[in-house]
C-alpha cells in the first residue's frame, strides 16, 4: 500500500480509534452509502453493492438518500454501522445524524485520494480501493 493511501486510511474515523463507540458483538456491517450524483457519490454505492455481492453474510448496503430506516433496522439486529461518504458534504453521515444515529466507523472517498469529478468518472480501480478501505475499517 502506498504511503499516502495508508496515511489517508489512518485519518478515517473508525471504532478502533474511538474507545467510546459501543461494541455490537457481531461481525456484520451495514454500509450506509452516500449515493450522490458525483462520481464519488456513485462510487460509494457501487463499492457497497459489490461487497454485498461478494460477502452477503458480512455486509449489507443502504443508500442514504432513502433515509435511515435501514440503518435503524440493522442496528437493532446488532450490525456495525459504517457511514460511507463520497466527499466533505458528508451526506450519509448527515442523514444518520438527522435520525439521531451515529456510525461506528466513517470513511470518505475523497480522503482515499479519489478526486470528485464528473458523474461518469467511475473506474474499477476506484471501486476496489474503496472496498479495501471498508475491509480495513
Amino acid at each position: 500500500m502506498e504511503a499516502t493511501e495508508k496515511k489517508n486510511l489512518e485519518s478515517q474515523s473508525c471504532s478502533e480509534n474511538k474507545p467510546e463507540a459501543p461494541s455490537r458483538g457481531k461481525e456484520e456491517t451495514l454500509i450506509f452509502a452516500c449515493s450522490g450524483l458525483s462520481n464519488t457519490g456513485k462510487l460509494t454505492m457501487q463499492a457497497a453493492s459489490t461487497l454485498v455481492f461478494r460477502r452477503p453474510n458480512v455486509y449489507r448496503a443502504a443508500a442514504a438518500h432513502k433515509g435511515a430506516d435501514a440503518a435503524e433496522d440493522a442496528l437493532s439486529e446488532g450490525f456495525r454501522l459504517l457511514a460511507l461518504d463520497g466527499c466533505d458534504d458528508r451526506c450519509a453521515t448527515k442523514k444518520l445524524e438527522e435520525a439521531g444515529l451515529q456510525a461506528d466507523c466513517s470513511l470518505m472517498v475523497t480522503e482515499l485520494g479519489i478526486e470528485k469529478t464528473n458523474p461518469s468518472d467511475i473506474k474499477n480501480e476506484y471501486i476496489e480501493k474503496i472496498i479495501r478501505a471498508i475491509r480495513d475499517a
